[in-house]
């Protein structure tokens, strides 16, 4: 797929969900060496507790998470939409939990095995090709699931969370972090600050806080916490690291522009910058300011699938 026909996609809603694999597939294969460097081998947004790194940050929110679900040695995990295994090695390394990963990239998921083979982690983890709304287990294989910052990418959340619904065991848990949209904002506001965020980020459309609770309890989940993750840290600290990384990677191409600013970067002539560069700017430059507008927020949730006593 050329850039032409990625931005032809990314720009129509309709397309973004016809032609999600394509779409995902191709953005991310033109954005993940440029994430690594700027973000790490996490493609998650973190939350903040003090005045720690980005990379402090970003380990802890996944160990928050791993212990949240109550991961340990022995249990079978899977994580959803993993990217290169950045929080699949991490957690595995840390609760001792055999974690799978999915991914429908096939160059981030050669990335995730190399880097478990340096890490030592290949027999506590496995990356699989499979598309998350028809997944490739079966029915109870997993003790638990998770997922950071994924399901923005399944352009039908009902399937999808059936199908997070069916793989796990009864009893077993299911948790994570998702973009999300703020409630009843109105059709400008969506425009403004909505949309741009789907079309950057190769997102189909974002749901509520209150639609991920139904769409859980559709697929038969009891919900046992739905919140805005600002209740338990700074997630402003992901837009200050974001406008500065934005700033920093514009100014290493193009050093002899003058600009100190995220308004002044935005003026930029779009032919300034080369395509990748220019997409992951203006991806940054929307992100940051829907979530400043509250337009966007980070959603966490914990559920657990019935015992068969239970659902009778």
């Amino acid at each position: 797929m050329n850039d032409t026909e990625l931005d032809t996609i990314l720009t129509d809603p309709a397309a973004r969900t016809l032609y999600y694999k394509e779409m995902v597939e191709g953005y991310y294969n033109r954005v993940t060496d440029t994430y690594r460097r700027a973000w790490g081998d996490s493609f998650h947004l973190a939350i903040f507790t003090g005045s720690e790194t980005l990379q402090e940050a970003v380990l802890a929110t996944e160990r928050w998470v791993a212990d949240a679900g109550g991961f340990r040695p022995g249990m079978r995990v899977l994580d959803v939409g993993c990217g290169i295994g950045g929080p699949a090695l991490n957690i595995a390394e840390y609760s001792g939990a055999h974690v799978t990963g999915i991914n429908i990239v096939p160059r981030q998921l050669k990335l995730a095995r190399l880097r478990a083979a340096e890490r030592g982690l290949s027999a506590r983890t496995h990356f699989e090709l499979a598309d998350a709304m028809q997944m490739p287990f079966l029915t109870g294989a997993f003790d638990a699931v998770y997922m950071f910052d994924a399901g923005c990418h399944m352009p039908d959340k009902a399937q999808f969370y059936q199908e997070c619904a069916r793989v796990l065991r009864p009893g077993g848990v299911f948790l994570g972090n998702e973009w999300l949209r703020k409630e009843g904002l109105a059709p400008a506001e969506e425009a403004q600050y909505i949309e741009p965020v789907c079309r950057y980020f190769a997102v189909p459309h974002l749901v509520t806080l209150g639609e991920l609770g139904l769409y859980l309890t559709a697929a038969g989940f009891d919900i046992e916490v739905l919140e805005d993750t600002t209740v338990h840290g700074n997630i402003l600290r992901n837009w200050e690291l974001m406008d500065d990384k934005n700033l920093a990677g514009v100014r290493a191409v193009l050093p002899s522009l003058m600009f100190k600013t995220i308004k002044g970067l935005r003026s930029l002539a779009p032919g300034l910058l080369p395509p990748v560069l220019r997409l992951l700017t203006d991806g940054g430059i929307a992100l940051s300011e829907a979530a400043r507008a509250g337009a966007f927020l980070i959603g966490h949730w914990r559920a657990r699938k019935p015992t068969a006593a239970e659902g009778q």
